[in-house]
Formats: structure tokens, C-alpha cells, sequence
């Protein structure tokens, strides 16, 4: 019999509808990898609500009244990061010895195989490389028709974009990750920590998986999808008619928000990516005085 415990963070603000499904999707994956008799696969949910006024903690105590949930108030200011940091540091609190931490975004769906996909890949990792790591699931657009998450490499060279891998029936390596659905070794929690406290919302999940990768872990994404989220970021032709109607001052504000926080981003390269660092620094800025001239030159280089 496998048996494991693992720790499931998650951190939301006023999207109760998309927690209670995501978290009831979650419940389900896991039902049915625990209805095969060879696993003893037990989770505990530890919930950041980021001060939600939607009656998110209320819904979910009430949507789940057997599963092991445990809640922790947020200020409303934590954004992605912080508020997995903060989920993360209560489930070390506990009294269990975990054997994985399963990071997760509140708007994304599991399907049914999704735990078994991701222990498939650990025990290949374990198998292969002498010790487990980080796994990454392969996240679709709800249609299907489109891979919008889960673990990327770069495409080419020093100006190449980094291209989301498409699964192929078995674990790929990856350089970088996303946490919709993420399985993080405790191995891999004993030596590097939680998400590093310099990330407000933004990049924390890549940078985990790069650090992982540099310290000698597998890091790989699953063979096959392991949930659905549409991609609900801007298009780069609607981000620029976005962009051209905004005075300076508002494009100003946007890159300071922590939704798009330049801070983030460039921590994030100056420690992973330093020669990117200063084109990344005229970018934002172009984009903010100049955007025209930023979309021009950002379309030349993509071809």
C-alpha cells in the first residue's frame, strides 16, 4: 500500500464559486486515486482567505464539512504570494511529518487522474534520478485546445520566450514552473524553504522550480493534462489598445500594483536571468512612456 500526506495550499480572495469548485475538484482527483486499494493518500487543506468579504471560509466549511480544511485569516494584502507563504507556514505548524506539499490555484480544475499523474511522476523521478523532486501538472484551457500552464523551457538563445510544454504521454524536465497544480517533495521544502518572501504575487512559482532545478532536484511536468484554466491574462494586442489609452500616470500605477509589480519581476531577474535585466528595465519603461515603440519592437522580435 502507497500511503502518503500531503499538505494542499491554496490562497483565495472573493472567488468563491471558482475556490469551492477548484477545491471540490481537488477532493474528487483524490477520491479516486484512494479508491484503487494499493494507496492511503491523506490531505489536509490549509486555506489563505486574503480578506474575502464574499463568504469564501464560510462556503467552503459549509461545502465540506468532513475534509480536513483548516483556514487562516489574511489581510487582503498578501496577493498570490504572500498568502501561500502564509498557508504554507501553517501546515509546517503541524504536527505531521509531510511527505508533499501540493500548491494550487483557486481557479483551476482538477481532472480525475490528476494525482495519479503526479505521483506517476514522482516515481519516475525517484526512479531515474535517485530522489524526488518538484512536478509540474500540465494545465489546458477548458476547450482543450490549448496548453496555458504547467512548466515551460525557453525556446532559443538569449531573446527566446519561454514556450509551455505540451505532454507527450510521459514526465519532461522543465526549467521553469506553475503552481495551478504543483507537488512539491519534502526533501525539496527541507532544503529550499517555502516561496522566497521577496515575491509579493508574481514569479515565486518560477523561481521555486529554477532554484530547485539549480540545487540538483528533478523538476518535470506530468505526461499527461492534469487540470483546466483558461488563460485570463491579456492578449498582447488587447494589453496594447490597453495600453495606448492610458495616460502616463495610469501605465505608472500599473506596473506598481502588485498584480504587475516591476519589483517582482525584476528581482526575478536579476537573480535567474542577469542579462535580461536591463532590457527587461527599458521595456517597462518604454511600455510605460513609449508604448508604440515597445509593441513595434517587441513584434520584430518575436518573428
Amino acid at each position: 500500500m502507497t500511503t502518503y500526506t500531503i499538505a494542499v495550499l491554496v490562497t483565495c480572495h472573493n472567488r468563491k464559486e471558482k475556490t469551492v469548485v477548484a477545491l471540490q475538484t481537488m477532493f474528487e482527483s483524490l477520491d479516486c486515486l484512494n479508491l484503487k486499494q494499493e494507496n492511503d493518500v491523506k490531505a489536509m487543506v490549509f486555506l489563505t482567505d486574503d480578506g474575502c468579504t464574499d463568504g469564501t471560509s464560510d462556503a467552503v466549511q459549509s461545502r465540506f464539512p468532513t475534509r480536513s480544511i483548516k483556514i487562516i485569516q489574511g489581510d487582503g494584502h498578501l496577493f498570490w504570494a504572500g498568502g501561500m507563504r502564509l498557508a504554507w507556514k501553517a501546515a509546517l505548524k503541524e504536527n505531521v511529518k509531510w511527505d508533499f506539499f501540493l500548491l494550487m490555484n483557486d481557479d483551476t480544475c482538477f481532472c480525475k487522474n490528476a494525482f495519479e499523474e503526479l505521483l506517476t511522476t514522482h516515481h519516475y523521478a525517484v526512479s531515474q534520478y535517485g530522489r524526488a523532486g518538484i512536478y509540474a501538472g500540465i494545465i489546458s484551457s477548458f476547450d482543450g485546445k490549448e496548453i496555458t500552464y504547467g512548466g515551460k523551457v525557453y525556446s532559443r538563445g538569449l531573446f527566446g520566450k519561454s514556450v509551455s510544454i505540451k505532454p507527450n504521454g510521459r514526465p519532461q524536465a522543465c526549467q521553469m514552473t506553475n503552481a495551478n497544480i504543483l507537488l512539491v517533495s519534502s526533501n525539496v521544502a527541507d532544503e529550499l524553504g517555502i516561496l522566497d518572501g521577496h515575491y509579493r504575487h508574481s514569479c515565486a512559482d518560477w523561481a521555486y522550480g529554477i532554484e530547485a532545478s539549480r540545487k540538483g532536484f528533478p523538476v518535470f511536468v506530468t505526461g499527461s493534462v492534469c487540470g483546466y484554466c483558461d488563460n485570463d491574462h491579456d492578449t498582447e494586442e488587447m494589453e496594447k489598445q490597453k495600453f495606448k489609452q492610458m495616460a502616463i500616470n495610469e501605465r505608472r500605477s500599473y506596473f506598481q500594483s502588485p498584480l504587475h509589480s516591476t519589483k517582482d519581476i525584476l528581482y526575478f531577474m536579476r537573480k535567474y536571468n542577469k542579462w535580461k535585466y536591463p532590457f527587461v528595465i527599458l521595456a517597462r519603461t518604454l511600455n510605460i512612456y513609449l508604448p508604440s515603440l515597445y509593441y513595434a519592437l517587441n513584434s520584430k522580435r518575436a518573428k
